[in-house]
């Protein structure tokens, strides 16, 4: 029975596939050049090809794995990384590209091009080191195209639309050019970053997907938001209420095996916050499920009951008084 291969090349906008400095013509944004990153991982019968772009000028259309006799090659029988790449407006590539054309990473060789202007095509001859030509493969292209990156500006919350393959994503908040948290983990597609927009400056987070196989996207990074010293105060501490919520009801509870969740009239889901739905406060964790029983945080207690909905001024089931802020008293 022939062993089957899998080969994935991540979709996406990403670091794996960049293009260098290049010279442009002025009237026409002519792309004179272009750089392709293909990554791998994986050993024996089971390989993963990794390819995406993160270029301001064109972007990957298509990734997947033809055979040698498709193009006409040398070697019938050998695997050919074909790569689509499509102009984004304004730019065109030039015919003096395809001498211009550099594979990085794992190792391939430039078997073709075709195309010109709005888009080109690229065949990759992939080595024997990690292709094995005598063993039938099955294609599957991953999504890790992270886009609509956006600021909740009361929250301090960083969005953005799901990769359609990602398991999770990494976040990094940065102040000015400087890394104001390590690289985090985010399960959804939202990070509360309150707690460390702690003093004025101008705030970004970078983002990528990560696939169920450990292969990783390139890096995308926000837009800039400007923060204020009094801003950043309300924020690092939740507001006058130390708590933050939209203060709306008109989302929507959604069940899954694993619990609650509450998406906002917005579409996004709260991870690790609170939100005031119907007059009452409710806590949901780093995967955006909605948590009963002792809740820590902000170096505070609070007490949420088998619904979810956060006890105030009263006595907890197991006999502790919390305030009207819903806060452990001590008591």
């Amino acid at each position: 029975m022939i062993s089957r291969k899998k080969i994935l090349a991540i979709l996406g906008a990403g670091v794996l596939l960049t293009a260098i400095p290049f010279t442009a013509m002025a009237s026409s944004n002519a792309i004179s050049e272009v750089s392709i990153i293909i990554n791998s991982a994986g050993n024996g019968n089971d390989l993963d090809v990794s390819v995406s772009t993160d270029s301001s000028m064109y972007h990957l259309d298509k990734a997947s794995v033809i055979k040698g006799s498709d193009i006409d090659w040398k070697n019938d029988e050998e695997s050919i990384l074909e790569v689509g790449l499509t102009a984004d407006d304004g730019y065109t590539f030039s015919k003096g590209c395809y001498k211009k054309i550099t594979i990085n990473g794992s190792q391939g060789t430039i078997a073709g091009v075709k195309g010109r202007y709005s888009d080109l095509t690229v065949f990759i001859s992939l080595s024997d080191t990690y292709i094995n030509e005598n063993i039938k493969r099955d294609i599957y292209v991953c999504d890790l195209n992270v886009y609509d990156l956006e600021w909740d500006e009361i929250k301090g919350v960083g969005n953005w639309n799901a990769a359609a393959d990602a398991e999770k994503y990494q976040v990094q908040l940065y102040r000015g050019s400087q890394s104001v948290t390590s690289v985090l983990t985010a399960e959804n597609t939202s990070f509360d970053f309150s707690d460390h927009i702690t003093k004025a400056g101008s705030y970004t987070y970078k983002i990528r997907a990560i696939s169920d196989t450990s292969l990783k996207g390139g890096w995308k990074k926000s837009e800039v938001w400007h923060v204020n010293s009094e801003d950043a105060g309300k924020i690092s501490s939740g507001g006058s209420s130390e708590m933050k919520g939209p203060g709306g009801s008109n989302g929507s509870w959604l069940e899954d095996e694993k619990g609650w969740k509450y998406k906002n009239t917005n579409k996004r889901y709260t991870i690790s916050n609170w939100d005031l739905i119907n007059g009452k406060w409710y806590y949901f964790n780093e995967s955006g499920y909605m948590m009963t029983g002792w809740i820590n945080w902000k170096d505070k207690w609070y007490y949420c009951g088998d619904d979810g909905a956060m006890d105030t001024d009263t006595t907890t089931p197991d006999g502790y008084h919390v305030g009207n802020d819903g806060a452990w008293t001590g008591v």
